[in-house]
């Protein structure tokens, strides 16, 4: 498990490099990892979406 200070600097990573670009391809491996949602709605609603922001809330990145 990471600890905090190495997710926040992927954070900041990740922010100077994906703000602002557009999501051109969604996968989602296993069908557990969207609970109240399809598989479908998820791919259909990411795909062509723009990253405007890169957050964290602990140690998951948002």
């Amino acid at each position: 498990m990471p600890e905090l200070p190495e997710v926040e600097t992927v954070r900041r990573g990740l922010q100077a490099q994906v703000v602002g670009r557009r999501i051109t391809r969604v996968e989602v491996g296993r069908e557990r990892t969207v609970r109240r949602t399809s598989r479908q709605a998820v791919i259909d609603g990411l795909t062509g979406a723009t990253i405007v922001c890169v957050n964290r809330r602990g140690k998951y990145l948002l």
